[in-house]
């Protein structure tokens, strides 16, 4: 009977080829955008390289400091003070902890490209020793900086990829050294690209953090500063334990402050909370987050399935005079409904192979563009290549479950018009065309 039903639904699209086309390129454009849609959040908030501990990951990247006895008087900074760090250091349930600042992309670090001898801008990632154990770089050659090279500031480097093959043409370059500034950087370890799709890691050079004088102008007495704070739990389940242990810390040091109060504004936060965290003065609204995300499913699958849903019931009353005389020849509702649903379910499933290749299509053409369209506030990375690789974009679970929603809605679509349809009598369905 299903593989009748088969026949019969191969052959009604050869024979409405119009509508067969409006529906699968509906279909298929509908899946696209709702998966690109997915694969952005996806890039964002899944363990990808080289951020695979984004599940037990907390953030500190905002605060709001205020004089306790003028409230109204208050700074922000995207960032804490590095002693931070040290107050943070042997909680019980702090597995590692680290710290970066991207600030050097706002600087002007030049160094000279030995073959062509032009400027060269990279992108500079300021990190201490700590960076390196949160995040899971994969080493091609050396190692990272240790705790000594970063409080001394020394002219140390990790590298990537990219960026070796840029300078010296090679990846085995552990030991040489590269002129930035002036400066000349010894490179202690080369690493595999990160992407611009990964903000908090990415980076042509990693310098130990006090080795810009920036980090250092901030003043001591309050915890304000620039760099932004990763913290791993033990485990998945300590991440709340975590969370609360941190908050006590800082209690604890605010009541002994008598003239500033440091405010965490609930962080840290988990590491998809911490997208929506744009303001230092308040909480993101993650209620409103969440109903933008809504809103775009909506108009991405909800909007395509009830204008379906219409172009079915219009073909449901060119059919009306097929149903009536199947059913005059014994042909039962169950049947019928079988049939049409089955017609369905093929032109779903040929949209969502369309709607899968359009979805990576977009993506790759897209690029850095398409993973910025949902940021409030995109940073720019210069040279580097935004290099999505397939554990970012070959997902098969975030494909069947938009697939899944779309063939539920498409089915749903169609079996409304198809019910009404099947309550007028027989006789009524048989005359429709006469």
């Amino acid at each position: 009977m299903i593989k009748q039903y088969f026949k019969q639904a191969w052959t009604m699209m050869r024979q409405n080829k119009l509508f067969t086309s409006i529906y699968v390129a509906g279909t298929g454009l509908s899946i696209a955008f709702t998966m690109v849609l997915f694969i952005i959040y996806y890039v964002k908030f899944a363990p990808v390289y080289p951020e695979y501990n984004r599940d037990r990951t907390l953030v500190i990247n905002r605060m709001n400091v205020s004089q306790k006895d003028n409230p109204e008087n208050y700074s922000c900074n995207h960032g804490v003070a590095l002693k931070v760090v040290d107050m943070l250091k042997g909680l019980p349930h702090l597995d590692k902890i680290g710290s970066s600042s991207n600030i050097g992309g706002l600087l002007e670090y030049t160094m000279t490209l030995p073959e062509s001898n032009e400027l060269y801008t990279p992108a500079i990632n300021f990190t201490d020793r700590g960076f390196w154990d949160v995040f899971t770089f994969q080493f091609l050659s050396g190692k990272p900086y240790n705790e000594a090279d970063v409080e001394a500031g020394l002219p140390k480097a990790v590298i990537s990829e990219s960026m070796a093959k840029r300078f010296f043409a090679r990846t085995d370059v552990v030991g040489k050294y590269m002129n930035l500034d002036g400066k000349d950087i010894q490179v202690c370890g080369v690493v595999r690209d990160a992407s611009t799709a990964t903000p908090v890691t990415v980076g042509e050079i990693y310098l130990p953090i006090h080795f810009c004088e920036l980090f250092r102008m901030f003043p001591d007495n309050n915890l304000s500063g620039n760099i932004q704070l990763y913290l791993t739990a033990i485990t998945e389940d300590d991440v709340e334990i975590l969370r609360s242990e941190v908050q006590e810390v800082f209690k604890q040091y605010n009541l002994q402050d008598e003239v500033y109060e440091s405010k965490l504004m609930n962080q840290p936060d988990v590491w998809w909370k911490n997208y929506f965290r744009i303001e230092c003065n308040h909480e993101p609204d993650i209620a409103k987050a969440i109903r933008s995300i809504l809103y775009m499913l909506l108009a991405l699958l909800f909007i395509p399935a009830m204008n379906l849903c219409g172009m079915i019931s219009s073909r449901m009353d060119e059919r009306l005079s097929e149903m009536g005389v199947r059913k005059a020849y014994g042909a039962t509702n169950q049947s019928l409904i079988g049939q049409v649903l089955t017609e369905n379910l093929l032109l779903t499933f040929v949209g969502g192979l369309l709607g899968l290749i359009l979805a990576y299509a977009i993506t790759l053409a897209g690029g850095e563009t398409i993973l910025k369209l949902l940021d409030e506030d995109p940073v720019s990375f210069g040279n580097i290549s935004t290099a999505l690789n397939l554990e970012m974009l070959i997902n098969l679970p975030l494909f069947l479950s938009v697939f899944g929603v779309c063939v539920l809605l498409n089915l749903i679509s169609a079996l409304v018009p198809t019910l009404l349809a099947l309550r007028h009598p027989i006789i009524y369905s048989i005359q429709t065309k006469r």
